[in-house]
């Protein structure tokens, strides 16, 4: 769809539901947390595991909230073909701009790879060891061979999923100051401005929200304590 930057009859509309706020601005502190405390080592790596089964639950959060959540939040309404794809670029370079209620189809894929690789690095910290004092909870169910390169591959995917964060804020930035399209306000209070024609609002998180994430974060509180 192509939207006029400006739009006609603006009407402040819900887009971005309190579960998909929650998760996204947690995730950021998450890592944050994840890679201060890898990098300190030591000590710090008892915080390091708490953080990354923190992460997991979210990750398993977002995963089931993309299915069964709200609107804009499914991701039937952002996850879309490669044709959709290049449209969207071509539109980066040749006006008019496509302008998309939620994520628009770059974003859609960013954000699949963000949670594949978050994934990934939350699943395989539960099998690592660093040869030292630090262990996975899960390490003692597989053999130390395995477990060492379970590791090395968990060191590896750090650095995609810092790539993919770093490619993500330079997104955000690149359409702040080059198309004049703010995404972080609507991330922190739910909203953007829309022709009111366009203007259907998301219908939010509720008890729904709560109830799931719970049974992800439990069902990471019983994989973690299955040794």
């Amino acid at each position: 769809m192509t939207y006029a930057l400006v739009p006609a009859d603006p009407v402040a509309t819900r887009v971005w539901d309190w579960p998909v706020r929650i998760v996204h601005w947690a995730m950021v502190l998450l890592l944050i947390a994840l890679l201060t405390t890898a990098t300190i080592g030591g000590d710090a790596m008892a915080w390091h595991m708490r953080a990354g089964e923190a992460m997991l639950a979210l990750v398993l959060f977002r995963v089931v909230w993309g299915i069964a959540g709200s609107r804009y939040a499914r991701f039937v309404s952002f996850v879309r073909g490669p044709r959709a794809v290049i449209a969207y670029a071509r539109s980066m370079v040749r006006p008019p701009h496509e302008f998309h209620v939620g994520h628009n189809p770059l974003g859609g894929w960013m954000v699949i790879a963000l949670l594949l690789a978050l994934l990934f690095q939350t699943g395989t910290g539960l099998f690592t060891n660093d040869d030292v004092l630090t262990e996975g909870p899960l390490v003692r169910l597989i053999t130390k061979g395995l477990s060492d390169t379970i590791s090395s591959f968990h060191r590896r995917n750090a650095w995609i999923v810092v790539a993919l964060a770093t490619a993500h804020i330079g997104a955000v930035l690149f359409y702040l100051f080059a198309l004049k399209e703010n995404l972080i306000k609507p991330m922190l209070h739910g909203s953007k401005t829309l022709s009111a024609k366009y203007a259907i609002a998301d219908s939010g998180g509720g008890v729904k929200a709560v109830v799931l994430f719970a049974a992800c974060a439990a069902a990471v509180r019983w994989v973690v304590n299955l040794h």
